[in-house]
């Protein structure tokens, strides 16, 4: 009788469980929204798809930047770069400076001033990227956001791998004089009475 029962309430969840897939629920962006409110982005949004610049220093950055190369970048060829400024709630401007590293030149405005900004609105700039050289490259972005009467800078990276290069071989081991591997020897804590 109690396998019966097991059995019974086994079949009633499969069942159950079957139901729920076949139905329709809310849309998954209704989902997201409730766990992030106002953060939500419409389907069409291209930003969607870029990449995250990696940002300097400690988390929560009033502004999310995300960035998309028109192609991948090479040596001797400008490549467009789109860059979204995406300011959170709160901020009220956004003054943005862009600085490559030796190796690359730069086109197009590297200082920027958004006046007023809407939160979770991308705000869009492109520049060309002409590298010299193969070689990681960073792009540098610093973003003053003015939230109330104040301001703040954070610091952002944007990198990229012109051409192909090579990982970086692990050292080789040091030797003694005899050219065996020296082992490191662990750290022994010792105390003195005082």
């Amino acid at each position: 009788m109690i396998r019966m029962n097991r059995l019974a309430i086994c079949l009633s969840i499969t069942a159950f469980a079957l139901a729920a897939c076949g139905s329709k629920s809310e849309p998954e962006a209704t989902t997201a929204s409730a766990s992030q409110p106002g953060k939500q982005a419409a389907p069409d949004d291209a930003t969607t798809r870029m990449a995250r610049a990696v940002g300097n220093g400690k988390p929560g950055a009033a502004v999310e930047i995300r960035y998309d190369f028109g192609s991948k970048p090479a040596v001797g060829a400008p490549t467009e770069l789109q860059i979204a400024f995406i300011p959170h709630a709160g901020v009220d401007s956004m003054e943005v400076v862009i600085n490559g590293m030796e190796g690359m030149t730069l086109s197009g405005a590297q200082s920027i001033n958004f006046a007023e900004v809407d939160p979770q609105k991308p705000y869009l700039h492109t520049l060309s990227v002409l590298p010299d050289r193969s070689g990681v490259f960073y792009l540098s972005v610093v973003v003053t956001t003015q939230i109330g009467k104040q301001n703040l800078s954070r610091t952002f990276s944007i990198p990229f791998v012109v051409g192909n290069v090579p990982a970086q071989e692990k050292p080789a081991p040091q030797t003694d004089a005899s050219g065996e591997a020296v082992q490191p020897a662990k750290a022994k804590e010792t105390t003195k009475p005082g």
